[in-house]
């Protein structure tokens, strides 16, 4: 049962009293109360004369009434207000309160919580618990914990669903990110069951409340929905948005098999196909329906399913949605190997996802932006992210195990095979429990089975070769088979090596695959010189390195110059073009906005990158077309992309 609200105590009775309330989780909260500060004291117990600081508390609080007063900027009142002490006036809150509306609509979160927490000290004489909920939702992106206590007690002073409903999810979501996932997954079942037995039950509140557990679920091993029937709990009805959240999750549950690609696929075309909502929850459901998307290798339809996702939102402050869409841009990006683009959209979902405090997208976003920058040649760059990674909050989490596989990817190019091959065969141990062993969605084998073969161990390599083709022919998709089929023809080599390297280019081809397509064709021409083709595997090994340029693969076309010396050959350097041929994926696309008009900073919130990354673009682009103004750029432009 609720305790109810207790009034607000007298002066009298405020220096020693507390408010204590018990919590829906079960925990006691205590919220202090305004109280004057006692005097400190120094060594022979005599008061420290304090006057001058309070004379300047009450300079600033003087100046924060007349302000209020002549209706002054709210910035202002609030600034002399938190140098003010409490004096237990109702309209101190009230300006506060007004100041972190205004702070959270300019994004500015740290001043949202200071004003609140400084309101908190007063406190109001009544609507205590609104003020609790609203600096709880303030809280919690970068302070879980403090939000945890200050959501908690609000929840238990609320007793209206419309209310309750507004605090729950937060209140899951931040316990979730405090490690507290069990507590969360109760909290959402007891408000679930509670509204079913309402007079008015809410069927929406109580999908979206079972939505959230479920997903809560997928980041624990132990209690991970497996049921190849769809997640337990969630029941859709006629809804077609609830339909469309199952799907997601169940695309991202089937990738781990044994469904095949064509299955997931159709699981995650289903989920994506419409608007996003303007929910969070269902917004994060949708994430793992644009991954799976991913992993099935339809890179060019989910790149289609992410533009119309973004005009759709580009307005939109929702964090949720803009970290959909820079998470699925980095992977489709990097996938189809324009490196500079999936950079940037990396750099922009590590921002986002560090934004929350705890979030388990952290260590997938970290994977993404090493793997790019390991490819661009810009290892030194790689090495300091590390450290944002804690294997403490997150190693628990199945997004840490792309972390594991980036960190070996790392390893192997610095020539650390037995550490790298350690990592690898982690990653392979971790994928099996999360039944995610999938090598579209990490090819730890492959990887390992390179560390094999660098460390003399040809069996092992060949073993484990083979084992990712099977699984990769079950899967069914182009991508993940062409790398499958090269790394088992680098290991057996010859007559079938080529073979398998001649599928695998056409293939990575066909998946629009080209980063991997220029190492296959890297490998296809190695194998064409040792076989005795010298002209034919000069020109293939030579397509490989124009091809990684083409990609920004710094890496790769360092590896495709020195078997082209090996080979006999010099290699042409590279070539600066210019025209619009020459523009970067990016850099045209930034040039196609600037021309229909868009400022700088409209086109950064579209591509959601920096203002200082589309100056750089455009600066770039301007040089390869040789103009210097951006009513030159339309003529320059396809017709169908200018207008």
């Amino acid at each position: 049962m609720n305790s109810p609200r207790p009034r607000r105590p007298h002066a009298a009775a405020q220096s020693g009293s507390a408010f204590e309330r018990t919590s829906p989780l079960g925990a006691v909260e205590w919220l202090a109360p305004a109280r004057p500060r006692a005097h400190p004291r120094g060594a022979e117990g005599e008061a420290i004369n304090t006057s001058s600081t309070r004379n300047a508390s009450g300079a600033h609080y003087r100046t924060a009434r007349l302000l209020h007063d002549q209706d002054g900027p709210l910035e202002e009142v609030a600034g002399h207000l938190l140098a003010a002490e409490p004096d237990g006036r109702d309209w101190v809150a009230g300006a506060l309160r007004a100041a972190a509306r205004l702070a959270a609509a300019r994004g500015d979160s740290e001043r949202t919580v200071a004003y609140l927490r400084r309101a908190l000290r007063e406190p109001p004489s009544s609507g205590l618990e609104i003020l609790l909920a609203e600096l709880g939702r303030a809280e919690a992106p970068a302070h879980p914990a403090a939000a945890v206590r200050h959501l908690s007690a609000s929840l238990n002073a609320l007793t209206t669903a419309p209310a309750r409903l507004e605090v729950v999810p937060v209140l899951a979501d931040a316990l979730e990110r405090g490690q507290r996932g069990c507590q969360a997954a109760e909290l959402l079942d007891r408000e679930a069951r509670s509204l079913t037995a309402s007079d008015r039950p809410c069927d929406d509140a109580v999908f979206g409340l079972h939505l959230q557990r479920v997903l809560i679920e997928l980041e624990d091993l132990d209690k991970r929905p497996w049921t190849g029937g769809g997640p337990a709990g969630l029941s859709t009805g006629d809804d077609r948005l609830r339909q469309r959240a199952a799907a997601a999750v169940q695309s991202a549950l089937a990738a781990g098999g044994p469904a095949d690609a064509a299955t997931v696929a159709s699981y995650a075309r289903d989920a994506l196909d419409g608007p996003l909502p303007q929910d969070d929850v269902i917004t994060r459901a949708m994430a793992l329906a644009a991954l799976a998307l991913i992993w099935c290798d339809q890179l060019a339809e989910t790149a289609g399913i992410l533009d119309r996702l973004s005009e759709q939102t580009q307005w939109c402050d929702a964090a949720a949605a803009q970290t959909l869409i820079s998470m699925g841009r980095t992977e489709v990006a990097y996938r189809s190997g324009s490196l500079p683009a999936a950079l940037d959209a990396g750099r922009r979902w590590l921002d986002l996802a560090s934004a929350s405090r705890g979030n388990p997208m952290i260590p997938l976003a970290l994977a993404g932006v090493l793997r790019v920058l390991l490819e661009t040649g810009r290892r030194e760059e790689a090495e300091p992210l590390l450290v944002l990674a804690e294997q403490e909050r997150y190693g628990d989490v199945w997004q840490w195990t792309h972390l594991l596989e980036a960190r070996a990817r790392m390893r192997l190019a610095d020539g650390d095979f037995a550490d790298a091959l350690e990592d690898l065969l982690e990653c392979g141990r971790r994928q099996t429990a999360w039944r995610q062993d999938n090598p579209a969605i990490l090819p730890w084998r492959s990887l390992a089975a390179l560390a094999h073969r660098a460390l003399g161990r040809s069996d092992q390599a060949a073993r484990l070769a083979h084992q990712e083709l099977e699984q990769a022919e079950a899967w069914g998709a182009p991508r993940t088979l062409g790398i499958s089929l090269r790394t088992v023809a680098v290991t057996v080599r010859g007559r079938e090596g080529l073979k398998q390297l001649e599928t695998s280019v056409g293939l990575l081809e066909e998946a629009g695959a080209r980063l991997e397509q220029a190492r296959s064709l890297v490998e296809y021409g190695t194998l064409r010189f040792e076989a005795g083709h010298v002209r034919l595997g000069r020109e293939t090994a030579r397509r490989g390195l124009d091809l990684a340029r083409q990609c920004g693969a710094v890496g790769l076309a360092d590896l495709a110059r020195e078997r082209l010396h090996a080979f006999g050959a010099r290699p042409r350097r590279a070539q600066h073009t210019v025209g619009a041929t020459a523009l970067t994926e990016r850099e045209r696309r930034v040039a196609v906005l600037a021309a229909r008009g868009l400022t700088n900073r409209e086109i950064a919130d579209t591509l959601f990158i920096t203002q200082r990354t589309v100056e750089n673009h455009l600066t770039s682009g301007f040089r390869k077309l040789g103009i210097t103004r951006r009513r030159e750029l339309a003529p320059l432009l396809d017709d169908d992309e200018s207008s």
